[in-house]
């Protein structure tokens, strides 16, 4: 049995609240003119000695865990089908599947209509009908990431129907176009905001968009997670470059600066997924950066389990409800080499994998120690 969902809502824009305010403090004027009470007579009996009043102590900010996956689908429609319609998908790592609010870059659309996306070339498809929402709402997933290169593989319909089978299975999509998606936990608000290097998405290489969309989801959230399809692919790339990437001649932008970016404009913890590898974490002026989670699982081998393709982790961070870093930790996965579904990893490949990539970023890698735990540098 799984813990009850977040809420998720859309916040009124701050000129809403703002108009909500001034309400109160028309209403609270009114009530100070009213006539003052008259001093009662006590009969000569002395006022009641006062005692100052004790304040409260302040409630210590509260704290929140924010979980996340990459690359993830259960099969594809209609020659890699799930034979038990996805039930088995997540079974094994399941138990680790917890935090406040648990995300997943969904690496596919949920709709099974047809879309030409390279024009009349040769592409590669994952789709699956909406109902297979269910596999992952089943499995404890609070937030599904659109933005990377197969989740319009159903075309903008197929966005459409996406972002109905999700909300209907009681989860909530991030990545559209310019858009946040905000979850609420009890009066404190995480917002969510999905980027990729395509123009129907909020583009990675469009920084000043990127910034934008970032400012304003944390002029409505208390924290504020940007997720993203970051990267040039294959075994090859578990290095973060400096500059440019480009994969097959497609430019995917400046993945640190994309990430940097995300971190000025307000946010407090950055997740990459596309390069299919683990790629290193850094701190980055006090805030988390891990570009990226690499492969997941991909049912009915999706994707290739070889090497480093078939390595991942689940990311657990745990961040105040003021946006300070407290404590983080990778549980290693890896992918079945006979279906591509995510296994716990005993052997802890993940771990090693990050270690020998946090020189990558120098005296801001971050390194884990033998039990999955994050060490982060100056914090």
């Amino acid at each position: 049995m799984h813990r009850p969902r977040p809420s998720h809502r859309n916040l009124p824009r701050r000129g809403v609240l703002t108009g909500a305010l001034a309400g109160l403090a028309i209403t609270a004027a009114a009530c100070s003119e009213e006539e003052e009470p008259q001093p009662v007579d006590d009969g000569g009996i002395g006022a009641a000695e006062e005692t100052p009043s004790s304040s409260p102590s302040p409630e210590p900010p509260r704290s929140i865990t924010i979980t996340h996956v990459g690359d993830t689908f259960p099969g594809s429609y209609p020659n890699q089908m799930p034979s038990d319609e996805g039930a088995s998908f997540f079974s094994d790592v399941v138990d680790e599947l917890t935090g406040d609010v648990v995300i997943a870059n969904m690496e596919g659309a949920l709709s099974t209509l047809e879309f030409d996306k390279c024009g009349g070339g040769t592409c590669i498809y994952f789709r699956l009908p909406g109902e297979y929402a269910r596999v992952f709402a089943d499995a404890g997933f609070d937030v599904l990431n659109l933005a990377n290169n197969h989740g319009w593989d159903a075309g903008p319909d197929g966005a459409i129907e996406t972002v109905e089978a999700v909300t209907a299975a009681g989860m909530e999509l991030a990545g559209m176009k310019d858009e946040v998606t905000y979850v609420e936990l009890d009066g404190l608000t995480v917002g969510i905001v999905g980027f990729a290097p395509y123009t129907f998405y909020t583009d990675v290489r469009d920084l000043d968009a990127v910034a934008a969309l970032v400012a304003e989801a944390k002029s409505q959230a208390d924290l504020v997670v940007a997720t993203a399809h970051l990267g040039a692919e294959g075994s090859d790339q578990t290095h973060t470059p400096e500059g440019t990437e480009t994969y097959y001649g497609e430019d995917r932008g400046d993945t640190r600066a994309f990430c940097r970016t995300c971190i000025d404009a307000g946010a407090d913890l950055v997740v990459g997924h596309g390069p299919h590898v683990l790629r290193g974490m850094e701190i980055y002026n006090g805030k988390l950066i891990a570009y990226s989670l690499g492969n997941f699982g991909g049912g009915q081998k999706l994707f290739s389990t070889d090497g480093p393709l078939g390595v991942s982790g689940i990311l657990k961070v745990t961040l105040s409800e003021d946006g300070v870093l407290e404590s983080g930790m990778i549980v290693p996965t890896r992918m079945d080499h006979d279906n591509g579904y995510p296994l716990l990893d005993p052997d802890g490949q993940a771990i090693d994998a990050i270690n020998g990539l946090a020189g990558d970023f120098g005296e801001s890698g971050v390194t884990v120690d033998g039990d999955g735990t994050l060490i982060f540098p100056g914090v």
